[in-house]
């Protein structure tokens, strides 16, 4: 069998997991406002569970709903009335063979008293940025009442049927907050030494074994917390509280890394290269007789093969691998790993769910979350052989393809180009983001697997798509770039997807005139190849609308550079020189002076084209970005809904 290592069994106290996978425990935000798994949670938890993972730790679940409220719909079993839907969330998970955990969480200083109506608590009063809230120091009687929620919440696990706990003691939640010595100044019994700061999860565990026995416990920590101030533990000191908390009887440890100050050791941007952190699980896996867990950003099973081979960990975690395809695990069983959606670590999963307050995501897999809405018993398999046309072989085409095939249609795809991928052949070449040709490969393997006619170098005229005698027409042309005619010289200016691609050159000096994602990365580029650059941006900062981990991963390449930066500025005319701007705070004309002038203006809609399309009769789809500019999330999604719910006229 492949993968023999990531397919042994493994144990984790008296439980015996079916492989050595499991997944890492991530926040979504799809349970209802009192804290219970709601039929689109409970969905989400099963189609992974299906997909062969050994066990699922639960995203964060609260054991207190009066001092710890950290998002509106977060996960719950701080009452007994959110025994009953767990219990439905826990039977549906071993219907299908895996096991799980719940991870236990209080949000101490980090929680929201806007939600609470009440000052937040913590071992010491100590905000967790600098500037953020300030808590309020837990006193004996909040400790012993708050452990008694650990305890209390545990019990409710056990009756809902859960395989067990794991303790969330990483990424500055309270329990964190007792362990560090940043956050806690603590005097008492709870504070000063290693043993002091460890009391807090000590007295839990020992409550949980009192009335559970040897009811599985996992504890997640942060290995290293790769955090260069005072008060931070590094790999030393996180070896020093596993150590301690091996010997409370613990059944394993799940190891993370980073800090409140500092997630993208925890979750990383695209930028980070899988395996960076694994010297920190493998010093645990060594020092330990338990076994451990670690995440180490892993994106296909030949790495997670890899890293228990090495001996790294017991167990490999599956983070965002099981956003972007819970079939992970089967399809690495059945030895078809190039056909699974590898995450591209685009962040947008995050963006949501932390940027946005708004339910998780994923850009390649538009399912996140509407298992329940979209499952694949449901779909309409009606198209009887019937000609269907898909122009544009972008990330929304192709999935758009997909969908449509797997209902029966006969689906063409025209693409003008000369390969797939659309904008993705753009994407995936600034620094790091290379990974993106793993997502243009496995969309077009689908779309062929799904016998989608797929015909390259072909220009999809309106008249040619009429002689197809096609029952719908999607147009999936992506968003073209905005060139502003009404700038005086803008026909003197080459667009930043050209500079990207290598079709246009770049002189010595280059002004770069807008600093959205693409234009960031295009900055990125003409730095790096050595060229002196003035970015020109309307807006009074740049990146505007870019979550802020993607963006200040891309400014921390940017900036060593010191290009000229001029926010509040427009272009008004492009000239044989350089550029004449206008800022819009003084009302100051400004002439530039540079070889080359870089739009990268954003996009507009293709109704235009809809139009040419409608006029000969043809019953006509835009989707993705050719309906609303955006990114490969909205691309896919468009695609996969469009040919979900497409009833030929």
């Amino acid at each position: 069998m492949a993968y023999e290592k990531l397919f042994e069994k493994g144990r984790i106290g008296p439980l015996t997991i079916r492989n050595r996978a499991v997944m890492s425990p991530m926040g979504t935000d799809f349970a209802d406002t009192n804290g219970n798994a709601s039929p689109r949670l409970i969905a989400y938890y099963a189609e992974r569970a299906k997909g062969g993972i050994g066990l699922i730790i639960n995203e964060y679940t609260g054991v207190d709903d009066v001092d710890s409220i950290p998002t509106q719909h977060n996960l719950r079993m701080a009452q007994d009335y959110n025994v009953k839907a767990a219990e439905e969330l826990t039977r549906t998970v071993h219907r299908y063979g895996a096991k799980i955990f719940a991870q236990l969480h209080h949000g101490g200083a980090t929680s929201k008293s806007a939600f609470t109506g009440r000052q937040n608590l913590s071992p010491s009063g100590i905000p967790m940025p600098p500037a953020g809230e300030v808590p309020r120091e837990m006193t004996l009687e909040d400790i012993r009442r708050v452990q008694d929620k650990f305890v209390a919440a545990t019990v409710r696990c056990k009756k809902a049927g859960y395989d067990g706990v794991e303790l969330h003691a990483a990424h500055g939640y309270l329990m964190t907050q007792f362990l560090s010595a940043y956050y806690n100044h603590r005097t008492d019994q709870y504070g000063g030494s290693l043993e002091n700061r460890c009391r807090f999860i000590d007295e839990v565990i020992a409550g949980i074994r009192e009335k559970l026995g040897n009811y599985p416990i996992s504890v997640r920590i942060c290995g290293d917390e790769m955090t260069d101030h005072p008060g931070f533990w590094n790999l030393e000191g996180g070896l020093a509280i596993a150590r301690h908390l091996e010997a409370q009887g613990i059944d394993c440890i799940n190891i993370s890394n980073g800090s409140s100050w500092n997630g993208n050791a925890n979750c990383e941007p695209f930028s980070y290269t899988p395996g960076w952190k694994k010297h920190v699980a493998k010093a645990f896996k060594e020092a330990l007789s338990i076994p451990v867990i670690a995440t180490n950003t892993v994106k296909d099973p030949d790495f997670a093969e890899q890293l228990l081979e090495e001996g790294v960990s017991d167990f490999v975690a599956l983070g965002r691998s099981q956003f972007a395809d819970p079939e992970f695990m089967n399809k690495a069983k059945a030895g078809r790993p190039e056909t699974i959606r590898k995450c591209i670590s685009c962040m947008y999963c995050r963006e949501r769910l932390l940027g946005g307050a708004m339910p998780v995501e994923c850009s390649l897999n538009p399912r996140l979350g509407a298992e329940y809405r979209y499952r694949w018993q449901d779909l309409q398999k009606n198209g009887a052989g019937r000609p269907v046309v898909v122009v544009g072989g972008g990330p929304g085409g192709l999935e758009c393809a997909i969908i449509l095939a797997k209902r029966g249609f006969a689906v063409t795809l025209l693409e003008k180009g000369d390969t797939l991928g659309g904008t993705l052949n753009i994407a995936k070449l600034p620094p790091f983001k290379a990974n993106i040709q793993g997502t243009i490969d496995v969309l077009a393997l689908e779309a062929r697997k799904n016998g989608v006619d797929i015909r390259l170098n072909t220009e999809a005229t309106p008249d040619l798509v009429k002689s197809m005698n096609p029952v719908g027409v999607f147009l999936a042309v992506g968003a073209p770039p905005l060139v502003p005619k009404s700038i005086p010289g803008i026909e003197k200016a080459v667009l930043a997807e050209d500079v990207i691609l290598g079709k246009a050159l770049c002189g010595p000096t280059a002004i770069l005139v807008g600093t959205g994602l693409t234009g960031l990365e295009c900055a990125e580029m003409v730095l790096e190849h050595g060229h002196k650059l003035t970015m020109v941006e309307m807006n009074p900062a740049v990146g505007q609308g870019i979550y802020n981990v993607v963006f200040n991963d891309i400014m921390s390449r940017i900036t060593p550079h010191a290009p000229e930066v001029l926010t509040s500025h427009k272009l008004t005319a492009v000239t044989e020189s350089g550029a004449e701007v206008t800022d819009l705070t003084t009302g100051e004309t400004k002439s530039l002076s540079a070889d080359t002038v870089i739009l990268a203006l954003g996009t507009h809609d293709q109704e235009a084209m809809l139009e040419a399309y409608e006029q000969l009769g043809l019953n006509t789809v835009l989707v993705g970005s050719a309906e609303v500019p955006g990114r490969i999330a909205g691309a896919i999604r468009g695609g996969f809904e469009k040919a979900w719910v497409f009833e030929a006229e």
